[in-house]
């Protein structure tokens, strides 16, 4: 079967035309067809239409109109593309920012008014005297994407507007070719999506840089259609078109001409222009137009009244007593609000984020005070809440709110209110640190640590083990797997061993038995027990814990222990394990001093 419009040498294109005639699944469309041939299918193309209807159709170019229409209505507004297939179709949208009193002049005319090369810097002669300027279309039109021409010798570049990418926090992926917004609660969020010659810009992003500089978008497109025709091109008339529309802010020429070197085809050409309104400056949400709304504040739960019912007040600052608050029937700003311990995973699974003693922090971009020196909950303060922790996780927190069910740590109300700096007594927090100090005096005693630091994707695993933040075996075999990275596969192997005879096949723990042997180490045989049983619990019981045998062990290993209970036994045991072996690097030092 073939169709009326021959889509020159792309056989991709008749091989999916034919397919959807057939109600088959078919090759899918190259880079270059699917711009134009995709949006064809998707109006209803079909076999059976009239050779004329086909055509008039595809000049029409009507599927093209709604769609560019359209563009800065969805989630993603297309700011440049570029597509061609030879003999059949070519064309390309653009982008430009301008002044909000240029509208009238910008829909009178329906040429473009910044064409695609522009936006480089360059020199203007008025008489004798030479100028410098950065664009030719300044001050009333600006490039939101700048094509940077290089004649052929090197690849032609495609940059964002500098404004743009600096004013919006745009983070460029190499990788990708993508560009991601980074947000001021840390998070990575996709801004920007380059595909061939196709770049897309989230529209509520946009939307908030015309608001943050007052400028409108106008967008433009020049679409070239043919199709095979060999009547008059007076019978075609009804194609021409030129419409304006104040109202909607956009303009349309539609014009049909025959192709000369080959009177059997003839064409349509589309321009168009739509204007997108810049909205007022306060909606751009950048200081300082970022305020948060009484409103937007949530309530989280403070207690419970003489029923059991919860009750709950608002995290804003201005709405509680003292601190930053007048109101005297208020909750006070450091009223402790509880929440379970899973709401600390998120941070600990994130990279960009650390959880530390009393602090939790996202980069540089915002921290907030916290008491996680309990096992049973984590507690901030109300008024912390509302103005340390972002908006956008406030949900987050609120999932897991609960109310009271103990009091603040001893250590979190001496730092709060005496100003005294003490050490939380949380067991995952001394193991951090005594495993910290280790690596210190080891290297004092011996002139390297005793652990190498993890690098590549293992980077941050001491800082991402935690104690499990609930029963599940999944919560359990991550941090096993953590556990056992930190403490054994990360053993300096090549140091324990140097100066000392290679044995085939020997693993970490045995290196460091033969080393702790060799140096009179007091607690070998408890110590090198211990980090077996680390090993196994990685190896047995996180990696096969769904197994018969897996399973059996584990049980028998936990007794009657929850998985949250038997791991805190055993960050015990290590760490009183790190601290007798600090004390051995300690004793190594003095005894090289003296």
């Amino acid at each position: 079967m073939r169709h009326a419009i021959s889509y020159a040498s792309h056989n991709c294109t008749q091989d999916y035309l034919d397919a959807k005639a057939e109600e088959l699944p078919g090759a899918p469309l190259c880079d270059k067809c699917f711009p134009i041939l995709g949006v064809v299918m998707m109006t209803g193309y079909n076999a059976s239409s009239s050779e004329r209807d086909v055509r008039l159709f595809d000049l029409e170019q009507q599927t093209i109109i709604n769609s560019f229409f359209a563009n800065g209505d969805g989630p993603w507004t297309v700011v440049y593309d570029e597509w061609s297939v030879e003999g059949v179709c070519n064309g390309g949208q653009f982008i430009a920012l301008s002044q909000s009193t240029l509208r009238d002049k910008i829909l009178a005319d329906v040429g473009w008014d910044v064409r695609k090369g522009e936006g480089i810097p360059g020199f203007v002669m008025s008489g004798d005297e030479v100028s410098y300027y950065k664009s030719a279309s300044l001050p009333e039109f600006e490039p939101l994407v700048i094509l940077q021409e290089f004649f052929g010798i090197v690849p032609d570049v495609v940059n964002l507007s500098e404004d743009f990418r600096y004013l919006m926090r745009l983070w460029l992926d190499n990788k990708s070719g993508n560009y991601y917004q980074i947000r001021e609660d840390g998070d990575k969020e996709l801004a920007v999506r380059v595909s061939g010659d196709r770049i897309e810009v989230r529209t509520s992003l946009l939307k908030r840089y015309l608001a943050a500089r007052q400028l409108d978008a106008v967008m433009y497109i020049d679409s070239n259609v043919s199709a095979c025709f060999d009547g008059e091109l007076s019978d075609l008339s009804d194609l021409d078109s030129d419409v304006i529309s104040a109202e909607h802010l956009t303009c349309l020429s539609r014009n049909v001409w025959r192709d000369s070197s080959q009177r059997s085809r003839v064409w349509t050409r589309l321009l168009a222009k739509r204007i997108l309104e810049h909205p007022s400056r306060e909606k751009c949400g950048i200081w300082p137009w970022d305020d948060i709304e009484p409103d937007e504040y949530p309530e989280f739960i403070i207690g419970e009244n003489d029923s059991g019912e919860s009750v709950s007040w608002t995290c804003s600052p201005e709405h509680l007593r003292n601190h930053y608050g007048k109101n005297p029937d208020a909750p006070h700003y450091l009223t402790p609000v509880y929440f379970k311990p899973e709401v600390l995973k998120r941070y600990y699974e994130d990279d960009g984020c650390e959880v530390r003693d009393g602090y939790l922090s996202c980069g540089n971009q915002w921290g907030v005070s916290i008491d996680n020196g309990c096992l049973s909950y984590v507690s901030v303060f109300l008024g912390d809440i509302g103005r340390d922790i972002p908006q956008s996780h406030w949900n987050h927190w609120k999932a897991y709110n609960i109310a009271p069910i103990g009091g603040m740590s001893e250590e979190a109300i001496r730092r709060s209110f005496f100003n005294q700096s003490v050490m939380s007594r949380n067991p995952e927090h001394i193991f951090k640190r005594v495993y910290a100090a280790l690596q210190e005096e080891w290297e004092k005693g011996w002139g390297w640590r005793l652990h190498r630091k993890a690098e590549g994707l293992d980077a941050g695993v001491l800082a991402r083990l935690h104690i499990p933040v609930n029963e599940s075996e999944a919560e359990f075999r991550a941090q096993s797997l953590n556990l056992a990275l930190v403490l054994v596969d990360l053993l300096n192997e090549k140091r324990l061993i140097q100066g000392m005879d290679k044995v085939d096949n020997e693993k970490g723990i045995d290196k460091l038995s033969r080393f702790l042997e060799s140096n009179k180490y007091e607690y070998v045989e408890r110590d090198i027990s211990l980090l077996r049983k680390v090993q196994q619990m990685r190896s047995r019981f996180a990696a096969h814990s769904s197994g018969t045998k897996g399973r059996v062990c584990l049980e028998e290993e936990l007794g009657d222990r929850s998985h949250r209970e038997y791991f805190i036994d055993v960050i015990n045991q290590t760490t009183q394990m790190l601290l007798d072996l600090k004390r051995f690097a300690m004793s190594r030092a003095s005894a090289r001093d003296s």
